[in-house]
């Protein structure tokens, strides 16, 4: 019954993270494999092999796309977590009860996944989420290999060298990982002198140093120099390094050499459950401490989700319960949900409004949020495709990225282009079926309805939000009611008011009996106030257009010369009206 105790507590904690995992991140898991590609060609595996580490990137795409399902995704995370336990009590040879110190690595790599918010649009590693976790496991099985040799001084050298030579192509950092342990296990060995312990260290470390300066120079010529001996970790760098990120990689490496210094023994029973009770408390507060909590940023990944899936009203179902200032992202996402209900018009100001900033330690915009899948929705291809392939280029191809310029192609009918991208979706697990359905998709018919632009070009300075808007306000394209629409609507966004007479009056044309929604009206009574129209009061406004804006007028009249941030806290009342958008929200800044 005792030696089943460690796989008793190991399954329950796992249990527990699978569970929390599937209840909070579950729209992050899905993320995770939208932003992963893995073909089962040869020559997707010999471009994942150019660069130290590749192996582990090449598993770890595999493994990721599971999160197609997220609970399978996660049970294969939980399986290869359990292994690592296990091979960390049984290496280290940890009593049973010591066992729950074998939870702190399972920890320090839930802390690399849970903590990453924003990175996910930024890493550039591939297969990040399974590559720690597979490198550790590998630094694992080479240190028993070099535990179970004879003692023979040079034939352990022989087997630093060839571990070395051999785990940093394959396993980048957790290579030199295993080698630099390898050394420090000596310091467990009694009969050795100091002077030959001192000696293993140091080979280990002219080891670690020499092999990837050789395998640099002689091999690999897509690595920087000042990475090679990072190759495998996931770089935290944007404009500057985010060395935060990788304190779980230091504890975990801080973990390994104190369980290679130091044999635990069995001690008093109380004393090990105290001390591992600190330790499991100590692991459980770093967990929750670093989860990566954010409204808008889980929002986000929810309303992108419910777009894949072509469901507009889970858009507004997740808009509904927004509680902080939104995002721009989100307020896109949600007002392009409205125009497919044929609802914008009516509640497009009942949601939150704003423009928060996105809560990551570097300077995120909506375009690495929702930018090709924004300009795809709005028909503006040319935008969506160069976006999508620009990403594609800087931080790696994507599932994600080959679907959007799929798409486009099928609606451009480049039909060879099209084939294209299609035949590499067919080389994965599980995209093969969408790529035969592809070309008749549901969304593709009202994206169509949007394309009637010019075919053009240019550069958008990575405002996504206002290019889009100016660009859909200044056509005047009548042929089909729902995009002519959209241009009035994005009237309202850039507040031309000749432009918006110009929609309106063909929009009253093309929708004769109709009722004018409301926005419209508020927009229409405002502007003609701010003219001097005569005649106001016979146009066949709404009265509560009227009494809503005489109310408003009277509020705001208080707040004239007041700061911005003050008259919008103190004319909440209004914030569902045209009018508070017109004066109130024009100014929000462009992330």
């Amino acid at each position: 019954m005792k030696r089943y105790l460690p796989l008793t507590l190991w399954g329950a904690m796992l249990l527990v993270i699978a569970g929390v995992l599937l209840w909070l991140e579950n729209d992050f898991l899905w993320k995770l494999q939208e932003q992963n590609l893995f073909l089962d060609t040869s020559l997707f595996f010999k471009e994942r092999m150019v660069v130290p580490g590749g192996l582990l990137s090449w598993l770890g795409t595999y493994l990721t796309q599971y999160f197609y399902y997220p609970w399978m995704g996660v049970m294969l995370l939980c399986v290869l977590w359990l292994l690592l336990m296990w091979l960390v009590m049984r290496i280290f040879q940890l009593p049973v009860q010591w066992s729950a110190l074998a939870l702190i690595p399972v920890g320090l790599l839930l802390i690399t996944i849970v903590d990453m918010g924003y990175w996910v649009y930024m890493l550039k590693l591939q297969g990040h989420v399974f590559v720690a976790t597979l490198g550790t496991i590998a630094v694992m099985l080479m240190l028993w290999f070099f535990k179970v040799q004879p003692w023979h001084f040079s034939f352990r050298v022989m087997t630093m060298i060839i571990t070395c030579a051999l785990g940093y192509p394959l396993f980048g950092i957790y290579g030199l990982a295993a080698v630099l342990l390898m050394g420090i296990w000596s310091w467990r060995l009694e009969r050795w002198s100091l002077r030959r312990k001192v000696g293993y260290i140091v080979m280990a470390l002219l080891i670690a140093i020499v092999v990837p300066l050789m395998c640099y120079r002689q091999l690999y010529h897509q690595t920087n120099l000042a990475n090679i001996y990072y190759a495998g970790l996931p770089l935290y760098y944007v404009t500057e390094e985010h060395h935060a990120y990788y304190i779980p990689y230091y504890l975990l490496a801080l973990f390994f050499v104190v369980m290679a210094l130091v044999p635990l023994r069995q001690v008093k029973l109380l004393k090990s459950i105290l001390i591992q009770g600190v330790v499991l408390v100590a692991l459980v507060v770093g967990v929750a401490l670093s989860w990566f909590r954010d409204e808008n940023y889980h929002h986000e990944l929810r309303m992108q989700r419910c777009i894949e899936q072509n469901d507009w009203n889970g858009v507004l179902k997740e808009a509904a319960r927004q509680q902080d200032e939104p995002t721009r992202a989100i307020v896109m996402m949600r007002n392009l949900a409205l125009s497919r209900l044929g609802r914008q018009g009516e509640d497009m100001y009942t949601y939150e409004n704003g423009s928060k900033a996105y809560a990551a330690p570097f300077g995120m915009r909506l375009m690495l949020v929702a930018g090709p899948l924004m300009y795809y929705q709005y028909g503006m291809l040319n935008y969506s495709s160069r976006l999508s392939t620009e990403m594609g280029v800087e931080f790696g191809w994507r599932v994600e990225n080959l679907k959007m310029l799929a798409k486009c192609a099928l609606l451009r009918n480049e039909q060879q282009q099209a084939r294209k991208y299609l035949r590499l979706l067919k080389h994965t697990t599980f995209y093969g079926e969408w790529a035969g359905k592809a070309p008749s998709l549901p969304e593709l018919q009202s994206v169509k309805r949007m394309m009637h632009y010019e075919n053009v070009l240019s550069g958008d300075q990575g405002n996504i939000e206002s290019f889009l808007m100016s660009r859909l306000d200044e056509c005047t394209d009548t042929t089909d009611v729902y995009f002519q629409e959209q241009t009035l609507l994005a009237s309202l966004w850039t507040k031309d008011i000749n432009n918006f007479w110009y929609h309106f009056n063909d929009y009253v044309r093309l929708h004769p009996k109709a009722r004018i929604p409301r926005y419209y009206q508020e927009a229409a009574y405002l502007y003609c106030m701010i003219e001097g129209r005569e005649g106001v009061d016979r146009m066949p406004f709404d009265d509560s257009i009227r009494q809503s804006f005489n109310s408003f007028a009277m509020a705001a009249e208080r707040y004239d010369n007041a700061d911005v941030d003050v008259a919008r806290s103190a004319l909440q009342a209004f914030r569902h009206t045209y009018f508070y958008d017109y004066y109130l929200m024009r100014q929000l800044p462009e992330y």
